[in-house]
């Protein structure tokens, strides 16, 4: 017998509308960017395209990391031509991070005691830069549970602004930044161009203040409200 709802026709897992005469149909698809796979409305993707840097930088994101609706790790990755992520915790068994550990001119961004500021290593800079994406406790056990990584010279950028977190997510001090806006900083002092990286920091603040605008509204998600006061 013919299905005059078009439910039968229709993709599977695809939302239904109210249709004429009582039945359902398919609601319309968003328009989707093929870079990022978000709804266009959502896109993470720079405007300009991805951007082309000497140093290619890896991020070793915390599986926990992945789960928030604004991913600073994967911005990053779509931001920069020949970034790479990886996830997880561990990674002595995983064969491209120990490639890239192994390998001369790695450095790690990270901070703290030991860690050369990034406009000093502008001569010579790495020719890739691993980044740990987490919070600030989870990265720090990442680089403690991971030994190779401890031993790849650091290098560190001195926050030239505030967080582009601001309401969203609370830093645990003012020298610690986003994923993206510490890799924008340290490529554009290894490369002397600011400039050329700056559309990463504002493409990021642009997507906090979407977020924040929906953790506003009436279908906002506890997981992103605004932090309490």
């Amino acid at each position: 017998m013919r299905n005059l709802t078009g439910e039968g026709r229709r993709r599977k897992g695809a939302p239904l509308r109210p249709g004429g005469g009582g039945g359902y149909l398919p609601r319309p698809v968003r328009p989707t960017c093929s870079r990022c796979q978000r709804p266009v409305a959502f896109c993470l993707c720079l405007p300009g395209g991805a951007i082309a840097c000497r140093t290619r930088v890896v991020i070793l994101q915390h599986p926990r990391e992945a789960r928030l609706a604004i991913c600073s790790a994967e911005m990053t990755r779509l931001a920069l031509q020949g970034a790479e992520l990886h996830r997880g915790v561990r990674f002595g068994d995983h064969p491209r991070v120990r490639e890239l550990c192994l390998a001369p001119g790695t450095a790690l961004l990270f901070p703290g005691e030991g860690a050369r500021a990034a406009g000093e290593a502008a001569r010579e800079p790495p020719e890739t830069l691993l980044v740990l994406d987490g919070t600030w406790l989870q990265a720090e056990r990442m680089r403690r549970d991971n030994p190779f990584l401890a031993e790849l010279p650091r290098l560190a950028v001195r926050p030239d602004r505030p967080s582009g977190y601001g309401e969203l997510r609370r830093e645990p001090g003012p020298e610690h930044l986003p994923t993206i806006e510490a890799v924008a900083q340290a490529l554009g002092a290894l490369e002397g161009d600011p400039a050329r990286f700056e559309p990463m920091r504002t493409r990021f603040r642009e997507v906090v203040e979407r977020q924040l605008s929906c953790a506003r509204g009436p279908r906002r998600s506890p997981r992103h409200r605004p932090a309490a006061g």
